[in-house]
């Protein structure tokens, strides 16, 4: 289906273009599906890239930024080492520019992570009882047309002075890290097949439009495990309909571990749209 819907869309672009233009355009074949490189040889590719600069004649000469100054990026994380008034050090992700650092509350800031093999970073947290450890899952979890592929997660001892890599660099995208509340060792990352709940939407995006679901899909939904990850279930009474279920947003009331929130984007139809009501670009509106 996603094969003739895209050799359908080029050959209505290109014949637009031909009407524009008043020439003869042949249509082209529809494009075949690209794989991601496979995360080994990132990592290699990285180390090359690490390996031609310290070899570079040019190494000490310091890049000057020329502009533009009216850019910026998606912040993704937050996390504040406690308590106030004994430390005033807060880690900040960007979605495409590492990790910042600030140890006077914001007043001044300082990269911690630049020269990763992936600077996309979709978590940064702090182990509660040792705040010297802190932790990095690269790969914006957002649904971007910018997002960065991430190489997995990376852990410092010392509050971000060194970095070493943990491991998961197959995963692209990692949006939670909750390490244990007195153990440090034990850490849960939210990759694929490593998380106690986990909330998957299963969707295609073409050229033409934003992330939806086909009315066949079945893969979205929420799964809880037990046993640490090896074996999942589905727990979806009471939500809607698969091939009606968005994206989840899931959290567990620390009051009581058995009540679980699920924030879902829902589209199922409400109504349909009164006759000749259109939308902000002034086409006939669909379903709402």
């Amino acid at each position: 289906m996603s094969s003739i819907r895209t050799l359908t869309y080029s050959v209505r672009l290109l014949g637009f273009l031909a009407l524009m233009t008043g020439s003869s355009v042949t249509a082209l074949p529809a494009q075949e599906r690209v794989h991601s490189t496979d995360p080994s040889v990132r990592l290699q590719m990285y180390e090359a890239h690490v390996a031609m600069t310290e070899s570079s004649p040019f190494k000490n000469h310091p890049w000057q930024f020329v502009g533009p100054t009216n850019v910026s990026g998606r912040m993704t994380d937050i996390a504040v080492v406690t308590p106030k008034g004994e430390s005033y050090t807060i880690y900040v992700a960007g979605a495409s520019g590492g990790v910042w650092r600030t140890r006077n509350e914001g007043v001044s800031w300082e990269p911690i992570f630049e020269d990763a093999a992936s600077t996309s970073i979709g978590e940064v947290t702090v182990a509660p009882s040792n705040q010297d450890i802190v932790w990095v899952g690269t790969g914006e979890a957002n649904i971007f047309r910018s997002s960065m592929a991430g190489v997995g997660v990376f852990k410092s001892e010392d509050g971000g002075e060194s970095w070493d890599h943990m491991g998961l660099a197959g995963t692209h995208t990692i949006p939670r890290i909750v390490v244990h509340p007195t153990n440090p060792d034990i850490v849960y990352v939210a990759a694929s097949g490593h998380t106690l709940y986990a909330a998957t939407w299963q969707r295609i995006r073409e050229r033409w439009n934003d992330p939806r679901n086909e009315p066949h899909y079945t893969g979205s939904g929420i799964h809880k495990s037990t046993d640490g990850g090896a074996t999942w279930t589905q727990v979806n009474e009471g939500l809607p309909a698969a091939q009606h279920r968005g994206r989840i947003g899931i959290d567990i009331a620390r009051s009581n571990p058995e009540v679980v929130y699920a924030f879902v984007d829902n589209y199922e139809v409400a109504r349909e749209a009164p006759e000749g009501e259109t939308d902000a670009y002034g086409r006939p509106r669909g379903p709402v």
